[in-house]
């Protein structure tokens, strides 16, 4: 070797040229990531990790993972639980990700020795996705809009499991691994900021609980390096990750092998694409080109798809949508506006969720007697029971869809009746009647004839006349001592009694088999319903009272005053109804009780009440806030 170039060879390695070493190796990044997640878990009591199973939250899965196994081997085991949200309304294949990667993970804390757990998480029952918008009581998240359902589905359930924990550890010693990362997008690197996440030092939230971010700055490809890694390119052993990367295959999207990745390719700021897994109703794109590239290898799930583009095109439809407003206004008028979906549409939406639901049965019933074996459905029930009675109770609350249609739909898919679902011609035709300028827009407001004074009261006149004494007395009607139950609120007010839950729910345990099937109590209760209302004649207050008074319908205690004030509105209704239709808008401004706006009306409230808040008629601002920076940011991709 030459002189000059022996000087060259020892001038490369001198401090001057310190800044022009290699880069760190991506197990060294690995390891520091590792480090910082160790260390934060060092002083808490138990660690908790936001866990969709996403290409995100898997990442610090595994570090997680490692990060627990050196602590145990230098005589700490942290106590670890994975929180997952099941919205109920998840991909089939997300689903069946989601038990395979939480069986993968329990077993490896087994064979460690880790103090690891599941914890799966769901909406509250009023939440459900499909019972919110064929209730009546919500429209779905499109695209552009605040996405209330990420909140209902998932936040507000991790919350939960997270406040229970609080109560046993403290929310101070409760740390929270989430898999945001600075690039992902702008608006998450916005968000990240302004909550000042950090990869290396815990934050504190307002209540109280710590948060730590340990990939805020990798890469997408740097997270697919990991998944796709062994032990000699990441630096440790840890779960094998190919059902998350096949997942995201057949959504479509390249998982980007990453060993092979050019230089120029990894400093691109979304080399691998991004595939959006998760619930199959996602409005929240205009194409949900994930699911439907899914079709090809599920041919089942071209019925979700099909569902999930009806709602889509039916969306700003002006005959699918209810013009009427919740509640009254401080003047006694009903407000005129595009509020939530029609009768005609939730009752379609209906048929077409049963019918799909139906249409699996009867398939699996059809193999298990060719196979002579039980063969299972091919993805979990659209709407259970429980749902489908959820849905009841909204059209009966709200007072707008035709009472008895709800049996009627119910009797008929027990008789065999399936409504097909629409074509691509139709859906096209459907979704070209919409018009977006109408949507949100006061068009003026009915005179209610309001004439009731005072405070309104829940009651139940079948109550009244059934009496104490009859066998026919539900248990919910009787105090211990086979009197009438009442219920006396905070203001004196005396309300006939109601089964009570810490939310709005259906329960119909008491209809189910010991084994928890559906038998013929259940069927008997069915066709005892049909008798009772399948005729239409009665009114969606007695509909309402039936659910409430045989203990289907149960709720929060002191819920009695807003059903009083759900019945004196359904009164209105009827009045209203007595003088003209209101189930359009064109047969709303005939009506001889129609003013139409003047740019000034007072909002009556949308929604009366939901399972958790008051009356209003749009969220608070703080409310919004929440919705659009940490609905998705927190629950991870």
């Amino acid at each position: 070797m030459s002189l000059t170039s022996t000087a060259q060879a020892v001038q490369s390695w001198s401090p001057a040229f310190a800044a022009n070493a290699p880069a760190l190796t991506f197990a060294d990044q690995c390891h520091d990531a590792i480090t910082a997640i160790a260390e934060a878990m060092r002083s808490m009591a138990v660690t908790t990790i936001a866990l969709s199973n996403g290409k995100d939250s898997s990442t610090v899965l595994g570090l997680t993972l490692e990060a627990a196994r050196r602590l145990k081997s230098e005589g700490t085991n942290p106590r670890i639980r994975l929180i997952t949200a099941d919205t109920l309304v998840e991909a089939p294949a997300q689903a069946k990700l989601n038990l395979k990667m939480s069986a993968r993970a329990l077993k490896f804390a087994e064979k460690h020795g880790l103090d690891l757990d599941q914890i799966w998480v769901t909406p509250d029952p009023a939440d459900h996705y499909l019972v919110t918008m064929i209730g009546g009581r919500g429209t779905a998240s499109l695209a552009g809009s605040d996405a209330t359902c990420s909140v209902s589905l998932k936040v507000r359930p991790m919350d939960a499991a997270r406040r229970k924990m609080a109560k046993e550890y403290g929310a101070e010693n409760i740390l929270t691994l989430i898999g945001t990362r600075f690039d992902e997008s702008t608006e998450r690197g916005i968000n990240m900021r302004d909550r000042g996440e950090s990869a290396t030092t815990p934050i504190q939230a307002s209540t109280g609980s710590y948060t730590l971010s340990p990939i805020a700055h990798w890469s997408e490809a740097d997270v697919w390096r990991l998944l796709n890694g062994n032990p000699r390119t990441i630096g440790f052993k840890t779960l094998d990750f190919t059902p998350v990367i096949t997942h995201y295959e057949a959504m479509g999207d390249s998982t980007c092998q990453t060993l092979s990745v050019a230089e120029t390719t990894a400093k691109s700021k979304s080399p691998c694409k991004g595939g959006r897994g998760g619930c199959w109703t996602c409005m929240k794109v205009s194409k949900d080109h994930s699911l439907e590239n899914m079709v090809s290898k599920f041919p089942y799930y071209e019925n979700l798809v099909r569902i999930a583009k009806a709602i889509r095109a039916g969306h700003f439809v002006p005959e699918n949508r209810s013009w009427i407003s919740k509640g009254l206004d401080e003047n006694g008028q009903v407000r005129v506006f595009s509020n939530s979906y029609s009768p005609e549409w939730t009752a379609q939406l209906l048929k077409w969720v049963m019918s799909v639901d139906a249409n699996e049965d009867d398939r699996a019933m059809r193999r298990s007697q060719k196979l002579g074996r039980p063969v299972e459905r091919r993805f979990p029930r659209l709407l259970e029971p429980e749902h489908e009675f959820m849905i009841h109770f909204y059209w009966t609350r709200y007072g707008v869809q035709k009472p008895g249609r709800f049996i009627r739909i119910k009797e008929a898919i027990a008789q065999g009746k399936r409504w097909p679902l629409p074509t691509d011609a139709e859906l096209a035709a459907l979704e070209a009647r919409g018009n977006k300028k109408l949507m949100g827009k006061t068009m003026g407001h009915l005179d209610s004839d309001h004439t009731e004074a005072g405070k309104p009261v829940f009651s139940d006149h079948w109550r009244d006349l059934i009496g104490t004494e009859t066998g026919c007395s539900p248990d919910v009607m009787l105090t211990e001592d086979g009197d009438r139950a009442w219920y006396r609120n905070t203001a004196g007010l005396v309300h006939d009694s109601m089964a009570t839950s810490a939310v709005i729910e259906a329960d119909i345990s008491s209809l189910r088999e010991p084994d928890g099937s559906l038998g013929i109590t259940y069927h008997d209760f069915l066709w005892w319903m049909e008798m009772e209302f399948a005729d239409g004649q009665k009114t969606n207050n007695d509909e309402m009272n039936f659910l409430i008074r045989e203990g289907i319908i149960k709720a929060r205690p002191g819920y009695q005053s807003q059903l009083a004030q759900y019945q004196r509105y359904n009164r209105v209704l009827d009045r209203l109804r007595e003088r003209g239709p209101i189930d359009s808008l064109e047969a709303i401004q005939a009506h001889p009780g129609f003013t139409a706006s003047t740019g000034t009306a007072p909002k009556a409230p949308a929604i009366i009440a939901t399972s958790a808040q008051p009356a209003v008629d749009k969220a608070p601002k703080a409310t919004q806030k929440h919705t659009d920076a940490e609905q998705l940011d927190l629950l991870l991709a």
